[in-house]
């Protein structure tokens, strides 16, 4: 089975709203040549417009890198004037590194039942609050959950 590496090109998605794609042709490369290269057209694609690049969001494949799911890199931009109050407004977020998984009691064999472990939950809030995943107001909330049993 034979295949070749692809680009998409700059494809307009939306007003002022681009998006650019590379795919490797194997599974033997990295997809951070592959981003580099999408940024750069993105970039100048831009530029040749007379404005500035708003990065909205970008994608890359997962591992393991088989059954064509090779490296890919696409990215969603914007292209504004340098006076747009938007580029100074940050789109991309991190993603979250922590999940939190609340269970409710849970019954065993005898059904006696296994009470969560609160302390440790919220433990799991608060990094997630400092880190910036959550707020305030949603740490807050969360909390009063736990500690009211729900």
């Amino acid at each position: 089975m034979a295949s070749c590496a692809s680009n998409s090109g700059v494809i307009p998605i939306g007003q002022d709203t681009f998006m650019v794609s590379r795919q490797a042709a194997t599974g033997f490369s990295g997809s951070g040549t592959l981003k580099a290269e999408a940024f750069q057209e993105a970039s100048q694609y831009c530029a040749s417009l007379g404005k500035s690049l708003q990065v909205i969001s970008t994608h890359e494949a997962s591992p393991p890198y088989i059954l064509a799911n090779f490296p890919k890199a696409e990215i969603q931009f914007m292209c504004l004037d340098a006076k747009d109050a938007e580029l100074n407004r940050p789109k991309l977020r991190k993603d979250a590194d922590t999940v939190i998984e609340i269970k409710k009691d849970i019954r065993t064999k005898d059904e006696s039942i296994k009470p969560k472990d609160v302390y440790a939950e919220l433990i799991k809030l608060d990094d997630l609050r400092k880190k910036g995943i959550i707020s305030e107001a949603e740490f807050e909330v969360q909390k009063k959950k736990l500690l009211s049993g729900n």
